[in-house]
């Protein structure tokens, strides 16, 4: 932990008395001799605002989450494993976010896209993508609409995403897993995962409140043999015995295991499986003619889980949520702290651990350049959003020209939550308006409910929130190109620059831009000073072990 403020100016104050200078309201702190010149020399004032943004704690529990930030190895352990295993993924769909088909993707149609959460978010990297291509925004089983975002300190947001939609990393794991542009999984596909290859280690960790709700190991039964024990229709093979008059449907394993039931189809029998190979619920009930007009087992042609008895749809989707609070627990450990930035500011405003460019720069943050306007916390991010005028351009990044009126994506009907150009105008619509609130007590997949998001549930939805993005951590920000919510900046003097100009308004989603943007007036040499403080903002290497694939059963 960094000493108080108060110890850190008595250390400075201590260095400088050395020199002979006099701390007297508006002096500088060091002198020519160390600084090079008189525009790294930082006066009180600044030495306060540059101190404050120093010295990063530990993040806020997730009310969600009762495994994630409380040392829990055993969790911890489980959802890295879960975070490198590509086994987690499904096929490619060759779409973007508006159903568009690409022309381009990480597999043919159909096949598997073999990727894990590592692929797009790898902790080596700040937890970014630096697969995609062309790399603007991230490409899975199809185009996203967005840049990848860092995983390494994004416990510490309040809430997730760009346009902060979920206030839970457990819901933004859910969502991206199931999503048919990211990993184009299902919670029945995970669920055989685990079984077939970590049932003991879920255990281990779940097992106390929620045991794995089957276990077919006794029978030598897997997802793979499951899949050749069914029909094409989704259906339960019948099996044909030397006491049956005719095939009947599997309803137990040889061990006495419950495999199969029948269900009334208007009078026809179907055979169905009480734990389907692959599935995700479809939000409208079971329709069994599915059952009989599917060509494959793939989940968009069948209706396996809403198929499903009650009971055991309520025992897969908590597997699933489990499955997304194992990894979460793995991304708490993903902290960025102690860059030199820190170091420094530890060691007193006349120390040399960054350069005299960096430092020149912390004074352009906090004043002239005025960054600090919006990274102005440890975070170095005020957990906000708002529109810097980033234009909705590239290849899938949805514009309000591709979002008509009634459309899923529509950026026409004013106070429309599903434009995926507004960014948090239909973001925050949808957390104050879902039910997987950390809030919510009635949610039995919440652990322990709070309001401790509740500024972001209270927020008043306004025009100016219309093309308004989180304000991103600049933790580690070197390592995390491209930059902006649609990846359109490739470099760090990128970013500066759009900022120096004021923005860049055309191609802008919205004409609702922040009152705060404003030309800098920043010449050559500023704009590189900043960079590198930028650049020194990045903290030590975590673990190789931590960040690094472990070994998968």
């Amino acid at each position: 932990m960094r000493p108080p403020k108060e110890a850190k100016m008595k250390n400075s104050t201590h260095g400088l008395l050395m020199f002979g200078a006099a701390l007297v309201a508006g002096a500088s702190f060091g002198c020519d001799s160390l600084c090079g010149d008189a525009s790294c020399r930082i006066t009180e004032a600044e030495w306060a605002r540059i101190s404050d943004l120093a010295g990063l704690g530990d993040p806020m529990l997730d009310p969600v989450n009762k495994y994630a930030g409380v040392d829990n190895t055993a969790a911890e352990a489980l959802g890295q494993q879960f975070y490198f295993d590509p086994r987690f993924s499904g096929v490619s769909r060759g779409r973007d976010t508006l159903g568009r088909f690409i022309s381009a993707g990480r597999a043919p149609v159909g096949e598997a896209v073999d990727i894990s959460c590592a692929t797009c978010h790898d902790p080596l990297i700040g937890g970014t993508d630096h697969t995609s291509s062309p790399g603007h925004v991230s490409v899975g089983a199809g185009w996203y609409d967005v840049n990848s975002q860092a995983t390494v300190n994004s416990a510490y947001y309040q809430v997730k995403y760009w346009n902060g939609r979920y206030d839970s990393l457990v819901w933004q794991i859910l969502a991206v897993n199931e999503s048919g542009v990211s990993m184009n999984s299902t919670r029945l596909r995970n669920a055989w995962v685990i079984h077939d290859h970590y049932l003991d280690a879920y255990d281990q960790v779940f097992g106390a409140d929620h045991p794995f709700p089957f276990d077919y190991r006794d029978d030598g039964i897997t997802r793979e043999s499951m899949l050749s024990m069914m029909n094409d229709d989704g259906t339960c093979k019948l099996v044909q015995t030397s006491t049956m008059t005719a095939p009947e449907c599997p309803t137990q394993t040889e061990s006495g295991a419950p495999l199969c039931h029948v269900v009334d189809n208007g009078g026809t029998e179907l055979c169905l499986p009480l734990w389907p190979p692959n599935g995700k619920t479809n939000g409208g009930g079971c329709d069994l003619v599915l059952f009989t007009t599917g060509s494959n087992l793939d989940f968009d042609t069948f209706d396996a889980f809403d198929c499903m008895p009650d009971d055991n749809q309520s025992d897969i989707t908590r597997v699933y949520v489990n499955f997304a609070k194992a990894i979460s627990a793995y991304e708490y450990l993903l902290v960025s702290k102690n860059s030199p930035f820190d170091k420094w500011v530890e060691s007193g405003p006349d120390s040399t651990i960054i350069s005299e460019s960096a430092r020149r720069g912390a004074r352009l943050f906090v004043g002239k350049a005025a960054c600090i306007d919006c990274h102005n916390t440890p975070l170095l991010s005020d957990d906000l959003f708002h529109n810097i005028g980033v234009p909705q351009v590239g290849v899938a990044v949805p514009t309000e020209a591709d979002c008509p009126e009634g459309a899923s994506c529509d950026c026409v009907t004013p106070d429309s939550r599903s434009c995926k150009a507004w960014g948090a105008y239909g973001g925050l619509q949808s957390l104050q308006g879902g039910a997987n609130r950390g809030d919510n007590c009635d949610n039995p997949f919440v652990d322990a409910c709070n309001d401790t998001r509740q500024p972001f549930y209270d927020m008043e939805i306004t025009d100016a929130l219309k093309g308004a993005w989180r304000t991103p951590s600049l933790r580690s920000v070197a390592l995390t190109a491209p930059y902006m919510h649609t990846g359109a900046l490739a470099t760090l003097q990128d970013v500066v620059e759009h900022y120096n100009y004021g923005g860049t308004r055309d191609g802008a989603a919205t004409d609702q831009l922040s009152v705060r943007l404003a030309p800098l007036g920043l010449n050559d040499r500023e704009i590189l000073d900043l960079v590198a403080f930028l650049e020194a903002l990045t903290g030590e290497a975590l673990p190789t072990e931590l960040v690094t694939a472990p070994a998968l059963p």
